[in-house]
């Protein structure tokens, strides 16, 4: 199950070192990307029977309000991206689900939700002492972990009660970061969730987590855990999985989105490229080539297309640090399941054409919609390749 230290993410640390102690607070208003890779080995019944690689991407949002208690309120998406047998390094990658979250984080770094949709799925991780903390100094509290051995989006809340100490100071690659460990139990009985997987009768593992921040950029960089997890089925069975979760957090640059539409209008204009709306949306800046020409029910562009791709490419290329997030779009015709992987299928084409053109695949992400967001009625053929579309997201990320 991926585990996304959240909170560190959004502890931004007032990290000066002060001599031996630091002390960490809240700061609103901020954007933060969380990065997290799961590199796993899964057993059956004691059996290996595989490799698990897991990435998840939080973009969340700290909101400046004034909650009961100086919480702050959270929101922002999670990006699951299709589990692989194999590291995908460079790579584009198939988003399996986009999770949409809200909820509120007090300042010694425990949090209030009403939701339970998987993510984050380490809360209330890391908790500080009030005040500073010397080194060496020892402090426990309670978190949460949400499980999914299953991967079939039926979630299982399990509490823990954390050992953390400030451990020091570490140098790497010429930065110094302060280094917490934190260490907990997974102990889970049937009935502790009433609300978790009833196909689960026991839990059993342990985590051991290496947390780095660095105190210059007063944000935290780096987790390392290394985890052990064991799960009682009800027929008797087992699950288990053996590895590393490591995340990375970053802080991100907020997007001047009405000059980036302007400037890529301006591009798209000069180079003669027609059908092209750019705007506003909520995730970033999208261009949508509407009315885009594949061989019928298959994932070919077409060669008339070829010129109009080459075109976004180079409006792409002169885009730094950003992500782009490919979607397609069918026409409702045939069954649900087959809109949905003919969009995919087209989203990953025209990623691939967009990469041969000189473009990192490793920025791209990319989804299918299928049939579910039309723009026009599918009652003619004029309506049905108005809603034959894809859309490329600038990502604020």
């Amino acid at each position: 199950m991926t585990t996304l230290c959240l909170l560190c993410a959004l502890l931004l640390a007032n990290q000066a070192l002060h001599g031996e102690s630091f002390g960490v607070s809240y700061l609103p208003g901020d954007k933060f990307r969380i990065t997290e890779k799961a590199d796993l080995r899964r057993y059956e019944d004691g059996r290996f029977i595989g490799l698990a690689y897991r990435e998840v991407r939080g973009v969340l949002d700290v909101l400046d309000t004034n909650e009961e208690g100086g919480a702050r309120k959270v929101s922002g998406d999670f990006y699951v991206f299709e589990e692989t047998k194999h590291k995908s390094i460079n790579v584009a990658k198939r988003i399996d689900q986009v999770v949409p979250v809200n909820f509120l984080i007090k300042g010694n770094g425990q949090y209030v939700t009403a939701e339970n949709r998987g993510y984050p799925s380490l809360r209330s991780f890391p908790v500080f002492p009030a005040g500073a903390v010397e080194q060496g100094e020892k402090w426990q509290d309670f978190g949460e972990r949400v499980v999914e051995p299953f991967r079939d989006g039926r979630f299982t809340r399990v509490r823990f009660y954390c050992d953390y100490q400030y451990s020091g100071t570490e140098i790497i690659e010429g930065r110094e970061y302060i280094v917490l460990k934190a260490q907990y139990a997974m102990r889970y009985k049937p009935g502790q969730d009433p609300y978790g997987d009833e196909r689960i009768r026991g839990i059993s593992g342990k985590h051991l987590v290496t947390i780095y921040f660095d105190p210059y950029l007063q944000r935290p960089h780096f987790m390392r855990d290394r985890m052990d997890e064991i799960y009682q089925l009800a027929g008797g069975s087992t699950i288990a999985y053996k590895g590393f979760i490591l995340t990375w957090f970053d802080n991100i640059v907020t997007m001047d989105r009405s000059h980036l539409v302007r400037d890529v209008k301006e591009q798209l204009k000069e180079s003669g490229v027609e059908d092209i709306a750019v705007e506003e949306k909520k995730e970033g800046v999208a261009l949508t080539l509407n009315r885009i020409h594949f061989v019928a029910d298959q994932a070919i562009v077409l060669p008339q297309e070829k010129e109009r791709l080459k075109m976004v490419a180079r409006a792409l290329e002169k885009i730094e640090s950003r992500s782009f997030l490919v979607v397609g779009h069918t026409a409702r015709a045939g069954s649900i399941e087959s809109q949905l992987t003919l969009s995919v299928e087209r989203a990953k084409a025209i990623v691939d054409y967009l990469v041969s053109q000189g473009l990192e695949a490793g920025r791209f992400l990319y989804e299918g919609r299928g049939g579910s967001e039309p723009v026009a009625e599918n009652d003619s053929e004029e309506n049905m390749a108005r809603n034959r579309r894809v859309e490329i997201i600038i990502l604020e990320d």
